[in-house]
């Protein structure tokens, strides 16, 4: 039978404008089985005693027969090539860290700080930040003011941006795609770059940006691959008009979808529809993203895609970037500690020792990108959802609190491996 896995929604949080993004979906091909995870469960339960699943070993191997579906995900789980005994915790780099971000109006920096204080150095080269796409003059004013300030700030602190653009709205709605590909809003989208070019910012304040982010699963108005590369095409020529030394990059997701209308039929298939028809030279590198996802407490039997070879298909990235002549592959991923956070029956805990391995086995996959020639960075989606409908704890630490967090540690041994291997590291966090 083929069981659909319904991922959490809104691995991400903006900095200008509202909206949810759902990660993409998983469907395998699936025998009957029992819940193919290592679960500690209490021995006795009381009816209206609420179920929290603790995991603590790998996802998909006990009692279960996942067949490999038709599209070649690999379903069975590897061990990875980093040892957790092995791990050291020393996360201290050669670089300093910058100073006074505690006092930053940006969200984004104020937490750095709590990271490089973990470190006692600078660890993070890269943050993000979320904006949407102007359709009228004001909002063109508006968004623009908005992000000159974050890059100007970034820039006073040495730190790159990765700009996600996304096509919503002040209410929370979804610009049409093919109405933005008409040239309806080009007037406005040549505003917004024009006015951040006269404020002072420069090409390389700019960071990179990623229009259109995740553009194969259905959270836009459409998954159509010639719709995405004409989106995509436009708003980087404008941005490019204005800044022709800024980077830019795409970011997909390693399952693609057929609709826009439904979460079902997500095959993991090439992204070369994506990408075979961009421009050469437009883009500077390529995104993947990928997370790990489990059912919830109470649903045994369903699939899950818990491991990082699973959810980070990196082959799929790697034929991606070679189409677009580019040899930049970041990916964009996190770990969980709880899911399905307060929800009675359903809440999943995810141990240190299991988020830990999730971490090491992440390297492993930029490792295989790395022994093709390719430069790798990591972004890792690092927020506290637990409270909003998601549901879910990203984090490492409670805001203020990584001294008393089990998994600060875990994180302190990821950024070690991370150094260890020359992967930079970028984030998104916020302290709020």
């Amino acid at each position: 039978m083929t069981l659909v896995i319904k991922k959490p929604k809104g691995w991400r949080s903006r900095q200008v404008g509202v909206a949810i993004w759902v990660i993409g979906a998983l469907t395998l091909l699936v025998a009957p089985f029992s819940l193919a995870i290592n679960v500690r469960s209490p021995e006795t339960q009381q009816k209206d005693t609420p179920i929290t699943t603790v995991l603590s070993g790998k996802l998909g191997t006990s009692g279960s027969s996942l067949a490999v579906s038709k599209t070649n995900a690999v379903a069975q789980p590897v061990s990875s090539s980093l040892s957790q005994s092995n791990t050291s915790t020393d996360c201290k780099s050669s670089t300093a860290a910058p100073s006074g971000l505690l006092n930053a109006a940006s969200s984004e920096l104020r937490k750095l700080a709590q990271y490089d204080q973990v470190c006692a150095s600078g660890i993070v080269n890269t943050l993000s930040f979320f904006t949407p796409i102007p359709t009228t003059a004001a909002q063109a004013q508006s968004y623009s003011s908005d992000v000159i300030a974050q890059l100007k700030e970034f820039a006073v602190h040495g730190i790159s941006a990765l700009v996600f653009l996304e096509p919503t709205t002040e209410q929370g709605g979804l610009i049409d795609m093919n109405t933005y590909n008409s040239g309806a809003y080009d007037a406005m989208l040549d505003a917004y770059f024009s006015a951040i070019r006269a404020s002072g910012i420069t090409d390389s304040m700019m960071g990179t940006w990623v229009p259109f982010p995740e553009g194969n699963i259905p959270v836009w108005t459409s998954v159509d691959p010639t719709v995405f590369t004409s989106s995509v095409v436009k708003t980087v020529t404008y941005q490019k008009k204005y800044f022709p030394s800024s980077k830019a990059s795409i970011l997909l997701d390693s399952m693609t979808y057929p609709s826009v209308s439904t979460w079902s039929n997500g095959t993991q298939v090439s992204l070369l529809p994506y990408v075979q028809n961009m421009p050469t030279g437009l883009l500077d590198s390529f995104g993947l993203q990928g997370f790990p996802w489990v059912p919830p407490a109470n649903q045994p039997g369903w699939a899950t895609n818990g491991e990082p070879q699973n959810y980070l298909r990196v082959d799929l990235a790697a034929q991606a970037a070679r189409n677009l002549n580019v040899n930049k592959i970041w990916l964009n991923t996190g770990t969980f500690s709880m899911s399905y956070a307060g929800k009675a029956g359903e809440q999943v805990v995810v141990t240190p020792a299991r988020r830990q391995q999730l971490l090491l086995e992440t390297i492993t996959q930029l490792q295989t990108l790395q022994k093709q020639g390719f430069q790798v960075s990591l972004h890792l989606f690092a927020q506290d959802k637990s409270t909003v409908n998601e549901a879910i704890n990203w984090s490492y630490w409670p805001t203020g609190q990584a001294s008393l967090s089990q998994y600060t540690s875990v994180f302190k041994s990821f950024v070690h491996e991370l150094q260890a291997n020359n992967i930079p590291l970028w984030l998104f966090d916020t302290d709020s």
